[in-house]
């Protein structure tokens, strides 16, 4: 299963010297791991397990920084954006897109890709973000993206839809 997942996500990589790729096919097989974890995360509505997944800073959001305890607020709060993408059981109206957690509970298909987005702390590789997505079903919310450090994955900016 992770094997197909991860071609779907080399796809969505654009290309790059053989080290380069190389390098996004392991980070690829890593997240998609991760994306299983998440998967089951949220829809338990583990708030906790999500909210670990935040660095101590809080997350970067178009130049400034939300700070973890917000984050965690947000993430508990019934009503609040961030509660309601991820965990909420309706669509956010002002989408039109159901949440991450709907999504995965009312369809079997749901696909997991990775992209590697341009970002210079890290590198040529990219930093690698995670999507869920479904058939006839528009996105639910921004990708998760990730940065590594400690040997440990570290969600970045990609909770608040920053613009």
């Amino acid at each position: 299963m992770i094997g197909a997942l991860v071609a779907l996500a080399l796809a969505a990589a654009p290309g790059g010297d053989a080290s380069v790729e190389r390098r996004r096919e392991e980070i690829a097989r890593d997240i998609l791991r991760l994306g299983l974890e998440l998967r089951r995360e949220v829809v338990a509505g583990d708030v906790a397990a999500i909210a670990s997944r935040v660095p101590p800073e809080g997350l970067r959001c178009a130049g400034r920084l939300v700070p973890r305890a917000r984050v965690e607020r947000d993430l508990s709060t019934p009503g609040a954006w961030l509660h309601d993408a991820l965990f909420g059981r309706k669509e956010l109206a002002a989408r039109g897109a159901p949440s991450l957690a709907s999504l995965l509970r009312s369809s079997h298909d749901v696909a997991m890709g990775v992209s590697f987005a341009p970002d210079p702390r890290a590198g040529q590789v990219g930093r690698p973000c995670l999507e869920f997505r479904a058939k006839d079903a528009p996105p639910p919310g921004t990708p998760l993206c990730f940065e590594k450090r400690g040997g440990r994955w570290w969600l970045t900016e990609s909770l608040y839809p920053c613009g």
